[in-house]
């Protein structure tokens, strides 16, 4: 077998075995064709250096022409977000912070960070000790799901602390960031990939609702494919001048080729989401109520209790380890799409759902049933067949993604570009 026929095989196989799952994994969406036209622009392989903010004179032909969409980017965001700087040019949500981190802080600067034993990111630590940063670990209360505010405000106090980054990958309830009590010259940056989407679309508070002035240490950062579906790409946003500058120097000090079709992207994810972003999110909210009330009736114990997840994830616990392996297997085994979790917030043991990709499948409330319908049989370890009979459904079940401009609207746009 040559090559080319080997990479038709592995692909195919590859797409295959996604379009046979039932997606439930938190960390990833679907793409619309809409947003992805600009991933083939001749754009692509251009060069825009500098800031996202000030045209740089000493800059390569044409680029002029380019600097033009970090304008529209900053009015979009500004719109979406109610943030009046908006940079694009990190490459992924990861990519911001480590550029955030070089760019804001010093060797031996100290840096509150989430704990990832109760959701937060597990690259964070890693990343600031390279750098030379001391880390020390945002106060949570797991009795509410949510940062102990007084203990952390308390903290704050006791050393000279340059930043606190609440850096969530497990999410259930947004952070009232507004009660923290920022020392002077303190940074509040938050990572808000798993919950751009929501933000946008009002169905999370903003944060940029209380950091709404030049003077405020807040920046909110993060990454399109997750509630905002769009193709990978950093978004740092915030309404402080200062800030901006001293980050700015991303392009050139840490970042080079900025994947400026990616950037273009993010731009027509952004215009199809100020038209649909609001029943898009309101959707994913929806359909997270109604599954976790299903799983309650069904025996599951839910991290949130009583309590509605405010997100696109749902968390299931567990008792021991060996449960949760042989749900998680079983999982596996019938093509169901979900991130296992051994951390404290999950009572040690516990599984990770997210909605947002069926929520743009727009499949109706009879799929909400059958997910749970599956969800219990595995758990009561029911037969095979019965199970099989269930997931079916879902391999047969047309997965047309909505929230988008029209085939007929996205031809035309496709017409109008002279590269298409």
């Amino acid at each position: 077998m040559d090559t080319l026929h080997k990479f038709e095989q592995l692909y195919n196989e590859a797409v295959s075995t996604y379009q046979n799952q039932l997606p439930l994994c938190a960390a990833e969406n679907v793409v619309s064709p809409f947003s992805k036209i600009m991933l083939t622009s001749s754009l692509q392989e251009k060069y825009l250096l500098g800031a996202s903010s000030k045209y740089q004179e000493n800059n390569f032909l044409g680029s002029d022409k380019l600097f033009e969409f970090n304008i529209l980017l900053n009015q979009l965001c500004l719109r979406l977000y109610g943030a009046k700087y908006a940079d694009a040019r990190t490459l992924s949500g990861i990519n911001a912070v480590t550029s955030l981190l070089m760019s804001l802080f010093e060797v031996g600067d100290i840096v509150f960070i989430s704990n990832d034993e109760y959701g937060g990111h597990t690259s964070i630590k890693k990343i600031c000790k390279r750098l030379g940063i001391k880390t020390r670990y945002i106060p949570y209360d797991y009795d509410n799901l949510d940062i102990d505010y007084k203990q952390l405000n308390e903290e704050l106090m006791k050393e000279n602390v340059k930043g606190v980054l609440v850096c969530l990958s497990d999410i259930l309830f947004q952070p009232s960031l507004e009660k923290i009590e920022l020392p002077e010259d303190c940074i509040l940056l938050y990572d808000a990939t798993q919950t751009l989407g929501l933000i946008a679309g009002k169905e999370n508070k903003n944060p940029f609702d209380y950091f709404e002035s030049s003077d405020d240490n807040f920046i909110m950062f993060g990454a399109a494919h997750k509630t905002l579906p769009g193709v990978t790409c950093g978004l740092i946003l915030t309404n402080n001048p200062i800030l901006l500058q001293k980050y700015e120097s991303i392009n050139p000090d840490y970042l080079r080729n900025t994947h400026f079709h990616h950037i273009l992207s993010l731009i027509t994810t952004l215009i199809e989401f100020e038209k649909f972003g609001k029943e898009y999110s309101k959707n994913i909210r929806q359909m997270v109520e109604s599954l976790s009330v299903r799983l309650l009736s069904g025996g599951f114990t839910l991290i949130s209790g009583e309590r509605c997840s405010e997100t696109h994830q749902i968390w299931l616990s567990f008792p021991n380890q060996l449960e949760l392996n042989i749900f998680y297997e079983a999982c596996c085994r019938y093509g169901i799409s979900v991130t296992k979790r051994e951390k404290k917030v999950y009572n040690d043991f516990g599984i990770r759902i997210g909605l947002q990709e069926i929520a743009r499948y727009k499949w109706d409330n009879n799929i909400i049933d059958t997910i749970a319908i599956i969800l219990t049989l595995i758990k009561k370890n029911m037969p095979s067949e019965e199970i099989t009979k269930h997931v079916d459904i879902f391999v047969k079940s047309n997965r047309t993604i909505n929230y988008t401009f029209s085939e007929v609207e996205t031809d035309k746009f496709k017409q109008n570009l002279h590269d298409s």
